[in-house]
């Protein structure tokens, strides 16, 4: 392809500046609104899958076999010092950390609800879930053994504030109906509606003491390679036998992998539809060039000229369209991404639609080069197949017929 057809093909795009300039800003728009919306929708996702994920549990989740379907303290993990040594040796294991969960009352006065009480070793979570990253108020601490952690949906239904006293019924292992006192020590947000509207946490210590038991319900494992996640999740299985339950969180929230895997099948579906549009509407300003040039063509071709170079200068045209507009719209695109990153984006007008299903008021969406690929690769294709149907309209006339054409 020498440089006489290249500088052809350029100075036939110039002809016409605004036609030449509206393909262009088309292609950039939609790869910049195609970007942005996949930064955002990734972003979403993550943010969720990493609130409603860590604040439950890890990577990997060990229950006694039963414990899922009736979660009972009579499904604990029992003697769990040695399942745990168990744990220990396996190599690609980082952190444990052990938690005990059951059903209770809570009670201020002005209002009693049932919730979840999980006992904690708040210290040694820090690094691993992410409820010390979300107190709204107080800190997250438990300075006392009588001190509780709350959602911040839960503690405006209690009206309860930091340092008041709340009242916390169980029925504990042996079936005895008992309860305590607890002061607030931090209030939390984490935009899991679970943790937020029904969730209180207590150190682990009392917890058990107020259960009556000196055994847990979960471990929750954090592992040193996530590329091995699986394979620790069987060496761990294997390890403790059938009587216990071995998850990583894809199996624990199956609802949150339908979901990220919907949103990619939605954004390949969503890149096919514009490209579609982009394509008729590339397709159309090919054709409508060649027309205003047939005769231009005409004469080429009766003076010697192949097709293959006459289509070559039209395949060049369409390119040359394609990459200017994929230029501009993916550093538009990931200029706009790498702003948002910085300073987010604020979905507090929507704030109590979105928090009811997990969703954060402000997305930080990712970067990734991955968004630049595909809309390449679409955009080069998009340019081959809209130059088919104008090509075919100029194969089907001869060098006579074009000079006489009008």
């Amino acid at each position: 392809m020498n440089s006489l057809i290249i500088r052809l093909a350029y100075r036939n795009l110039a002809r016409n500046k605004v036609r030449t300039s509206m393909v262009i800003a088309m292609i950039a728009l939609c790869l910049m609104l195609l970007i942005c919306f996949q930064g955002f929708m990734e972003g979403a996702m993550k943010q969720m899958i990493n609130d409603i994920v860590r604040s439950e549990t890890t990577d990997i989740t060990v229950y006694s076999k039963a414990y899922r379907k009736d979660k009972t303290l009579h499904n604990r993990i029992l003697n769990h010092e040695d399942t745990l040594s168990k744990i220990t040796t396996i190599a690609t294991v980082s952190h444990i950390h052990k938690r005990l969960s059951h059903d209770g009352m809570i009670s201020s006065s002005y209002y009693s609800q049932g919730v979840t009480v999980v006992g904690i070793n708040a210290e040694k979570e820090k690094d691993d879930f992410i409820l010390s990253k979300r107190v709204k108020e107080g800190r997250y601490e438990f300075l006392t053994a009588n001190s509780i952690v709350v959602g911040a949906d839960l503690a405006k239904k209690l009206g309860t504030r930091i340092g008041r006293k709340l009242v916390l019924t169980i029925q504990d292992s042996k079936g005895e109906i008992t309860g305590e006192a607890f002061r607030v020590a931090a209030i939390i947000r984490t935009h899991n509606p679970k943790i937020d509207r029904a969730t209180v946490f207590i150190p682990l210590i009392k917890a058990q003491s107020l259960f009556n038991t000196n055994d847990v319900t979960q471990f929750s494992i954090s592992v040193t390679d996530h590329d091995s996640l699986i394979k620790t999740r069987d060496l761990i299985q294997t390890k403790l036998g059938d009587n216990y339950d071995v998850v990583t969180w894809r199996n624990l929230f199956t609802s949150l992998q339908f979901m990220e895997t919907s949103i990619r099948s939605y954004m390949k579906i969503s890149y096919l539809i514009l490209f579609i549009i982009i394509m008729i509407g590339f397709a159309g300003v090919i054709v409508m060039s060649i027309l205003e040039r047939v005769k231009e063509f005409g004469i080429m071709m009766a003076i010697g000229h192949t097709f293959s170079q006459i289509g070559r200068i039209i395949f060049l045209e369409a390119l040359i369209l394609a990459l200017m507009g994929y230029g501009l719209g993916v550093s538009s695109g990931f200029l706009l991404l790498l702003i948002a990153q910085k300073t987010g984006i604020n979905l507090s007008v929507f704030g109590a639609g979105f928090e009811q299903f997990g969703i954060a008021t402000m997305i930080y969406p990712p970067l990734s080069l991955s968004y630049a690929l595909l809309p390449f690769i679409a955009v080069i294709l998009t340019a081959l197949v809209a130059i088919m149907w104008p090509l075919r309209i100029l194969f089907k006339l001869n060098p006579i017929q074009s000079i006489q054409f009008n």
